[in-house]
């Protein structure tokens, strides 16, 4: 599949087609328990994350997708929300059915620091399931908050490159 949104990467100089999905492990709260105390406290799979902190707290994950004006690719975030309880049962009963409908969602809170952001932890959002395989996506509440004016009005091309180059390159050099 060819991608509108080609460049030269000013980091390294290679030529790159489209933009690749940048993925959080787990939720922010993760950082919250002891090392030792993983195992009896965490329950972490790549879609899904029950964790034992002053009573168990719920997550999933999908995806932020940022449109990139003119193209027809999308900056991509693969983000952890929060859910009540109930929520992430019902979310984990669809989620295991090859054959759900799209359409259900939940509300959720933002549990990631995404880069290139203001403060975006506890953003209010809505995870919205899709047809399987694809994982749920995340919409912001529409504030005035600038990943959810960029969710809204899309992105310059320019603005994605940037993004992206900070990202391919975080651990190549002083500050990365």
């Amino acid at each position: 599949m060819e991608h509108a949104l080609t460049f030269e990467c000013r980091t390294c100089g290679g030529r790159h087609a489209g933009l690749p999905a940048f993925h959080f492990g787990g939720p922010a709260q993760l950082g919250l328990v002891p090392p030792g105390e993983f195992p009896a406290r965490v329950e972490l799979t790549d879609d899904g994350c029950v964790l034992d902190l002053d009573g168990r707290h719920f997550f999933a994950r999908g995806q932020l997708e940022i449109p990139i004006r003119g193209t027809g690719d999308r900056f991509t975030w693969s983000v952890w929300v929060s859910l009540s309880e109930r929520s992430f049962a019902r979310y984990a009963e669809l989620f295991r059915d090859a054959g759900r409908p799209a359409g259900e969602s939940f509300f959720g809170w933002l549990c990631n620091a995404v880069p290139g952001y203001p403060d975006t932890m506890f953003l209010k959002t809505a995870l919205h399931v899709r047809a399987h395989p694809e994982r749920p996506r995340v919409e912001l509440e529409p504030t005035d908050h600038p990943l959810a004016v960029d969710q809204r009005e899309g992105i310059g091309r320019e603005r994605a490159i940037a993004l992206a180059e900070r990202l391919l390159h975080a651990d190549d050099g002083p500050g990365g």
